[in-house]
Order: structure tokens, then C-alpha cells, then sequence
């Protein structure tokens, strides 16, 4: 069709009918529209709500049935004794240099091998009140008491691994009960100390670590009197009851750290010179008159007796 410019007709008819036209045409093409991405928001929302769903339970079965990480190593028995005898083919009672006393220290002990006995399953360090005249290679004198001890330098040594002591004894001033880790090579460092009980404070005991070149109390020795860098002593005192209880200490080495524990409990933990030398086992119950103490040493109730159930050693192996 031909139109011509400025017909009225035309212009009127387009007035009427083009306003109507243009809405049908919108509502034909936006209402499907609409209703699509309606269904589309809906899906999408549906889809939303069941991943978070999923996402939750997923989350909470995980939590129920989540273990912890396994340690990719478990302890197998090296070492026992349970003390039913007490065999001297697996234990020495005199220090491997052949003393029977720690000169350094001024203890006042002579070890003895009288005053080591087994009763119940039991091993019992007896020390008492009793006067001898001790000597050894390294000095001689007059001792006022005797103790027992027991050590294992030439018949059980290890590198890395698990120390455990079950044991017990009371507490009286100047009685010093331990147990201690020793490398066979002199000057004997490192040292570890699993625990001491210095007889000083009732509710304080003490693990310790010793290392470096030599000990600084060694008469003659060529680092007398020094420490670090010659020598190094790490302490921590614990606090707790301690006197007549039955206690298990352990000791952990790995070679990047260790580890001490009362009745499975960490109490001490180092990274410092860790020790890469077989360690051999020391338990003993020393003297000595501490200035803490007056310098008195109590002797009523004698004698003193540390009491061991057990001692075992393990060894780290691959966790199958």
C-alpha cells in the first residue's frame, strides 16, 4: 500500500489501533519470558538450597566418622624386667668406670650390692644409715650411709625409642631418688633425667638434660667450671604429689624432639641436644646434705627404700 504524507485518516487510525498492537506484541513476548526465568530463579534456588543441604549432612557424617591421624610408628618391646628376681646378668650395681660413688657431686653414698633385693615382684633400693669405708680407682673415704643402684652400660643400650619406669618412694630430706639415661662414651654427655627428687621439696620433682662437651663439676677435667657454650642444662620443675604414690615415668626420643610423661601425662617436652649415642639406664637413690636443707640429712624412719615394678624400653617401628 501506498500512504500518503499527512493523511488524517491514517493518522487517526494509528492512534488508535498502534498503542494496542504495541501491548500485545509486549505481553506475548515478555510474559513467557518472565515465566521462564521464574522457573529458572526457582530451579536455581531448589538447587541452591539442596547443595547447602547436602553440603551440611555431608559435613556432619564427616565429623561423626573423622579419626584422627594415626602416628606412622608404634613402640615394640626391646627391654622388660619385672623384677620377679633380680638378675645380675642384665644389671650392674656400680658405675661402669668401676665407682661406687659420684666423687663429683660430694654424695654421700657408697653403693652396695647388699642393698638391692627383690620381694613380690618388686625391686627395692635400700638406703640406710650405715658407716663404711668406701674406695674405688677414683678417691677413698669414710661414708655414714649406703644405697643401692643399678645400671646397664655393658647389657642394654639404645639410640631413639621409649624409657619406662614404674615406681615409688617417700619423701625425706636428703634422699635423692632418679632415674637417668646415660651415653656410654666419657665424659657420659648427654644425660637425660627422667626424673630426680632432690629431697628438698615434697610436691617439686625435676626432669633434667645435660649436654655438650664435658661436665663443668669434673675435677681436672678441661672445662671445669664452664658452661655454654661447653655445656648445656635444661630443667623443669614439676609440681604435684609425688611421696608413696605409684607413678609411671617415661621417656621419649625421637630425632627431632623429646618427650617426658608422668602416668601418660606430657610434662616436658625439648628440641635441644637431643641425643644421637646409645643411651644405658641408671636407677638410684643418692645423699646428699643440700644447703636447702641445712645440710642435715633426715635419718629417722631409716632406712629409705625406692621401690620399682617395672622397666621397660621400646623401639620405634613402621605403623602396618
Amino acid at each position: 500500500m501506498n500512504f500518503k504524507k499527512n493523511n488524517p485518516l491514517l493518522i487517526k487510525s494509528l492512534k488508535i489501533f498502534l498503542p494496542v498492537l504495541i501491548l500485545v506484541a509486549l505481553t506475548k513476548i515478555l510474559l513467557p519470558n518472565e515465566s521462564l526465568e521464574t522457573d529458572d530463579s526457582k530451579r536455581s534456588a531448589e538447587s541452591n538450597f539442596t547443595g547447602e543441604s547436602e553440603k551440611n549432612i555431608a559435613s556432619s557424617e564427616y565429623a561423626e566418622s573423622y579419626e584422627a591421624p594415626k602416628e606412622n610408628y608404634k613402640w615394640q618391646l626391646t627391654f622388660e624386667d619385672n623384677f620377679d628376681t633380680f638378675d645380675r646378668s642384665r644389671w650392674q650395681t656400680l658405675f661402669d668406670m668401676g665407682n661406687r660413688t659420684i666423687w663429683s657431686n660430694k654424695e654421700l653414698q657408697w653403693y652396695k650390692d647388699e642393698n638391692i633385693i627383690s620381694e613380690n615382684g618388686v625391686l627395692k633400693l635400700i638406703a640406710k644409715k650405715e658407716s663404711i669405708y668406701g674406695k674405688d680407682a677414683e678417691s677413698e673415704k669414710q661414708f655414714e650411709y649406703t644405697s643401692g643402684m643399678i645400671n646397664s652400660p655393658q647389657t642394654f643400650s639404645q639410640v631413639y625409642g621409649k624409657w619406662e619406669i614404674r615406681v615409688k618412694f617417700p619423701f625425706k630430706k636428703g634422699y635423692w631418688p632418679a632415674f637417668w639415661l646415660v651415653a656410654k662414651q666419657r665424659p657420659g654427655l648427654p644425660e637425660i633425667d627422667v626424673f630426680e627428687y632432690f629431697g628438698v621439696k615434697e610436691n617439686e620433682i625435676t626432669c633434667n638434660h645435660h649436654w655438650g662437651i664435658d661436665w663443668p663439676n669434673y675435677s681436672g677435667g678441661l672445662y671445669e667450671g664452664k658452661t655454654e657454650p661447653f655445656y648445656y642444662l635444661r630443667t623443669k620443675q614439676i609440681t604435684g604429689k609425688f611421696s608413696d604414690v605409684w607413678m609411671t615415668w617415661s621417656f621419649e626420643c625421637f630425632p627431632n624432639k623429646m618427650i617426658w610423661k608422668l602416668d601418660g601425662k606430657t610434662v616436658n617436652e625439648s628440641t635441644e641436644g637431643i641425643p644421637t649415642a646409645p643411651l644405658y639406664m641408671i636407677a638410684n637413690v643418692a645423699i646428699k646434705d643440700r644447703p636447702e636443707n641445712d645440710n642435715i640429712v633426715d635419718d629417722s624412719g631409716s632406712p629409705y627404700i625406692m621401690e620399682i615394678d617395672y622397666i621397660r624400653v621400646y623401639k620405634m617401628v613402621p605403623n602396618n
